[in-house]
């Protein structure tokens, strides 16, 4: 596990958060109100969404679902990885940055002390963990 491994789970949050909102986006814009488990769209307007919306909504549905995948599986190694380190203070550092999103002034709240947030990403940085 190395930090760019780590840095990659928080990008894919972030990706997975970008497709959501782009997903109620184009619900709005064709009136369905959710998405349905089927993934099949309904609209809450009279008619039906076009086939090339129809298309896009199930493309965007299975990329999200692609995303999650993705994101349970590095969140599996990273956990993986996080409970076989020594230092208490780096897993949680870990822990609040990558697998919970935190903001490293949240992470700093989160681990109390006398860390700051630059100190918790200090700390992180000068963490030898990169195999």
């Amino acid at each position: 596990m190395t930090k760019k491994d780590l840095q990659k789970l928080k990008y894919l949050d972030s990706d997975l958060r970008l497709l959501r909102r782009h997903l109620r986006q184009l619900e709005a814009s064709i009136g369905i109100s959710a998405m349905p488990s089927d993934g099949q769209p309904r609209g809450n307007k009279i008619g039906r969404p076009t086939e090339e919306q129809a298309l896009q909504l199930a493309h965007i549905v299975a990329q999200i679902r692609e995303r999650e995948a993705a994101i349970a599986k590095v969140k599996r190694e990273v956990w993986s990885f996080v409970l076989k380190l020594d230092d208490p203070l780096l897993r949680q550092i870990i822990i609040l940055r990558f697998i919970d999103g935190k903001s490293w002034f949240k992470v700093a709240e989160g681990v109390g002390g006398d860390v700051s947030a630059d100190g918790c990403r200090m700390i992180f940085n000068r963490a030898k963990i990169d195999d």
